[in-house]
């Protein structure tokens, strides 16, 4: 945790948080990444403790973690617990309420029993009446919505019958998902805009980067879960009018196994010179290892609330090749990649198409100017911590817009 001035004599302000995932799982992506470092980086007048479930997205083998018990990890109070089986998802929830929070986090919206019922007993005012505060990760972005949109539809329903929106201070990683959450809420939204934190480092490491440029084939690679909404089907398709040798390194869970078949369908329709690779998920240690080696990130998204591993590929000078929906267009454009302006296979193949054709420098080239995209964007001023903006938040009008 940071430090932060203050009495070492004074209480702590008790935070609650329930995530459906915290590290050491790794597969459900970027939200498990930006809570670790939520957790990691709070004011040292905050306690934080966090109620998660024992095991990996899509894995039945529990995490190697002590379960059902109070635990530490890297100075984080972390229960980590089997949920799916009523006895002790209420045991956890038991040890939940004795915590008595001043702010209760929630890190998702949709997720059943480590959002929708800790948002329902908080209704009941089983943790006290703490300050709440979720976090939809990007579940409300339009694509979001329409995966499963009856069932997702019917809890916004309910959600708006029972009046609990009056409740909750939202918290926007970005411009993209405030939007968001006033398009489904209502302007009068209590909505903490603030941008996620990271545990990156402060300079970008360029040691991947050749002494000279290389000819070679491109290297392009594809980090993230194997859904429709990540639209990987839209760079494997462009790579269809690729000129010159060029590879694709796909790493993520099949999390839509039916959306995999598609997408390995399409490769097999690839020129000879194009070779396409599956990989498991890499684990959050080796992501941006993994990163330095290749030229470009390629990233067809319909919409990220933050983009994480965006910062994770630019932080090892790695150049993102991006779809224009994401909070990070205006710096890719200005230097850390390339914006693809309509989402769809025709544009993306004219982006690859030319991106192959740059030669071996203009590649490097690429390569430090993302680099140096990543330096720009870690020099912006430092914020609040968005615990302490949540805080503040409960004294504005439902109007304020809290941001920095």
């Amino acid at each position: 945790m940071s430090d932060d001035t203050g009495p070492a004599e004074e209480a702590r302000v008790s935070v609650l948080v329930f995530a459906p995932r915290y590290p050491p799982a790794y597969r459900g992506g970027g939200p498990i990444r930006t809570l670790e470092a939520l957790a990691r980086t709070v004011p040292t007048r905050f306690s934080v403790k966090v109620i998660t479930r024992d095991r990996d997205h899509g894995v039945d083998e529990p995490l190697p973690v002590e379960v059902e018990k109070w635990t530490m990890r890297d100075g984080v109070t972390v229960r980590y617990t089997h949920v799916e089986r009523l006895r002790h998802h209420m045991s956890a929830l038991k040890d939940a309420r004795e915590v008595r929070p001043e702010l209760l986090y929630v890190n998702s919206f949709f997720d059943f029993r480590l959002s929708i019922v800790p948002q329902i007993l908080n209704a009941l005012h089983w943790f006290g009446r703490p300050v709440l505060l979720v976090a939809p990760r990007g579940e409300f972005g339009a694509e979001a919505i329409g995966s499963k949109s009856t069932k997702k539809r019917s809890f916004i329903a309910a959600y708006r019958l029972l009046h609990l929106p009056a409740r909750v201070t939202w918290h926007a990683s970005s411009a993209f998902e405030e939007a968001d959450i006033r398009r489904l809420w209502g302007a009068k939204a209590r909505v903490v805009v603030r941008q996620n934190d990271t545990l990156l480092p402060e300079k970008s490491d360029q040691s991947g980067i050749p002494g000279k440029p290389v000819d070679g084939p491109l290297a392009l690679v594809s980090v993230g879960r194997l859904v429709e909404h990540k639209g990987l089907h839209l760079a494997i398709a462009g790579l269809r009018s690729a000129p010159a040798p060029v590879t694709l390194d796909v790493y993520g869970p099949a999390e839509d196994a039916a959306y995999r078949d598609r997408c390995v369908a399409l490769v097999d329709d690839l020129p000879e010179h194009v070779v396409v690779r599956f990989h498991e998920s890499l684990p959050h240690d080796r992501v941006r290892a993994t990163l330095k080696n290749y030229d470009a990130m390629v990233m067809p998204t319909a919409g990220e609330n933050f983009g994480h591993v965006i910062a994770e590929s630019l932080s090892v000078a790695c150049a993102v090749i991006c779809s224009d929906s994401t909070p990070w267009s205006s710096r890719l454009a200005a230097g850390g990649g390339v914006i693809v302006s309509e989402r769809n296979a025709a544009e993306w193949g004219k982006a690859v198409r030319a991106y192959v054709e740059l030669s071996p420098a203009a590649r490097l080239k690429a390569r430090h100017e993302a680099g140096r995209a990543y330096d720009e964007w870690q020099k912006e001023a430092a914020q609040p911590h968005v615990l302490d903006l949540a805080l503040r938040s409960t004294t504005a009008s439902p109007l304020r817009r809290v941001r920095t």
